[in-house]
Formats: structure tokens, C-alpha cells, sequence
């Protein structure tokens, strides 16, 4: 059912997925968690929908663009389906918006395999993903998948290597230029910065903990048969599908040193783990694995909505 209906890629699967992450987005904030009471929470509601219609957007262009699966919407309805076992996300919006700038930035990062305009990519990677850290601080490791790109992806000239310090100061410092006019503060990134975690105890809890063993099990999964698979690549994709090997590692150390453990941290590590497993499914021979794999993600968000 799931298999036939997503095999391909049509507008009206981006619909569907629209309408279930809307329905999800409905639930979540209006009857469990109780705040849609006037006209401004609606318009909130509104607005968040927005937010991820525009991250759906930007994914798929991102995997038709670059190729990372076959021509249908597995990983989309994949995508909808991980956002939605994270309820917490319509409530933590600069999780979200950090993500956001981070698609950006690998956007740019896997073009630069074309190996033009390489320097104008960088440098607009390095901005994305210093705004990305101004929402969410530990973004800023991302700023390791940009020089990892640079030395497999772009050429020889490792003098590319300083154009993501130019993309990150002209950020800090047209940053510091607004704290200084409005807060009156030159100081800023002193109170900005994260503390190290490992204090785990916000997953002691089953809303928490659940969404955090579905995707990572599911990351693993998708990891390791990549890993194997990536043999049959064409070379020309190969480098891409290793700067998501990278991603989703960096989305893991992010998750292990933030402060703000809550599960909203899960959402750097879905849009790999979502191709990964969409590649599972498009060249699984047993469709049947293929179908509980899509009813299995369909399924999860619904357990956790009612589980207390």
C-alpha cells in the first residue's frame, strides 16, 4: 500500500505529507498540549506549519538535486513521519530554525562536487551554518561537514579552508554590531555560549525516550547498510552519501554535548537517517520489509501522542 502509493514522485504526495504533518501539528498543539485559545495561537499554529512546509520544500530539492534516492517520495513521507514522533518540535522553535539554515548549508556543501563557484559555496555554507548556531549553538559543529567537504569535494587548493573563518566573523560580527545597538552589549557571545552535558536524565521519560530509540535504531540500520552499499555508488554520487555518513555522526556528538536535552535535538539527525532508509526501501527485493518499514514510521507518531 504505503510502497505502491510513495513509489513515485508526484505534487500530490507532497500534499498528503503536508496534510498528515498538519493534522500531526493540530493534535499536538491544540488537544495535547492545550494552547490554541485565541487568535495569536492560531496564528502561531499557522506559522509553524510554514516553517515545515518550507524544511519539506528544501528537502526534496536537496535529494532530486543531488540524486541521493530514486525518483519517488519515500524519504519525504520518512521525514514527515520523524518530525511528528518529536512533539516537542512545535514547541521549540529554534531547534527547527537552526535545521532549517543547516539544509542551506548542505545545499551548498554537496554542490560543491560540481566544482564550481566552489569559493562563493563555502562562503555561503560557513554564513548558513553561523546563523544555524546563532538558534542552536552546538550547530556550529557542523562547521566540520563544511571542511570535510572542502578537502574530499571541492580541489587541491586548501587555501579554500579559510573562506568558512570569513563566513563565520562577518557573522559574529554583524551579531555583535546588533547586541551593541540594542542591548548595549559587546559581550554577548559570553552568555551565548553552551554549556557541555552529559547528563541524560531528560530521556528517563517515555516521550523522550521512545522518538530517541525508534530514529536511533533506525539511524544505525540506515548507517550500516549504506556503509556496505556504498560500494555500488556511482563514484560521481559517492562523496555526497559520505558527507551524510559525517552529518549523521556530528548530529550524534551535538546530541551527546548539548545542555538543552529534550529530544527537539533528534531533528539533526533526520534528514540522513531519512534518505538512508528511503534507499533501503527503493532497492529492498521483499516489498514486505519495505511496507512495515513505511507503516512502522506512520505508525510511531500516533504512540506518541498517547503515551503521557
Amino acid at each position: 500500500m504505503l510502497t505502491s502509493f510513495f513509489s513515485n514522485s508526484k505534487p500530490v504526495h507532497f500534499i498528503v505529507v503536508s496534510l498528515l504533518l498538519f493534522a500531526g501539528c493540530f493534535l499536538y498543539t491544540i488537544l495535547d498540549l492545550n494552547e490554541a485559545n485565541n487568535y495569536t495561537d492560531i496564528a502561531l499554529l499557522l506559522t509553524q506549519n510554514i516553517i515545515f512546509l518550507l524544511l519539506f520544500l528544501l528537502f526534496s530539492f536537496i535529494i532530486k538535486k543531488n540524486r541521493l534516492s530514486q525518483s519517488n517520495s519515500y524519504a519525504l513521507f520518512l521525514f514527515c513521519c520523524f518530525i511528528l514522533t518529536i512533539p516537542l518540535l512545535f514547541k521549540e522553535p529554534n531547534p527547527v530554525f537552526s535545521f532549517f539554515f543547516l539544509l542551506l548549508a548542505l545545499r551548498r556543501i554537496l554542490s560543491l562536487s560540481s566544482k564550481k563557484n566552489s569559493e562563493k559555496k563555502i562562503l555561503d555554507a560557513s554564513i548558513w551554518i553561523a546563523i544555524a548556531a546563532l538558534f542552536y549553538f552546538w550547530s556550529i559543529l557542523f562547521f566540520i561537514i563544511l571542511f570535510i567537504a572542502i578537502i574530499q569535494l571541492a580541489s587541491k587548493n586548501y587555501k579554500l579552508v579559510f573562506i568558512p573563518f570569513v563566513g563565520f566573523t562577518s557573522i559574529f560580527f554583524l551579531t555583535t554590531v546588533y547586541h551593541i545597538t540594542v542591548n548595549d552589549s559587546f559581550w554577548w557571545f559570553l552568555e551565548y555560549k553552551e554549556q557541555i552535558s552529559f547528563d541524560f536524565s531528560p530521556y528517563y521519560s517515555l516521550k523522550t525516550i521512545i522518538p530517541f530509540i525508534f530514529i536511533l535504531l533506525l539511524g544505525v540500520f540506515g548507517v550500516i547498510y549504506k556503509s556496505i552499499n556504498i560500494s555500488n555508488t556511482p563514484l560521481k554520487e559517492k562523496s555526497k552519501y559520505w558527507i551524510l555518513l559525517f552529518s549523521v555522526l556530528i548530529g550524534l556528538i551535538l546530541i551527546i554535548l548539548t545542555n538543552n536535552k529534550n529530544g527537539s535535538e533528534l531533528i539533526f539527525l533526520l534528514a540522513p537517517i531519512s534518505i538512508f532508509i528511503a534507499n533501503f526501501i527503493e532497492t529492498n527485493s521483499k516489498k514486505w520489509i519495505s511496507e512495515l518499514f513505511l507503516w512502522f514510521a506512520f505508525v510511531s507518531p500516533f504512540v506518541i501522542f498517547f503515551i503521557k
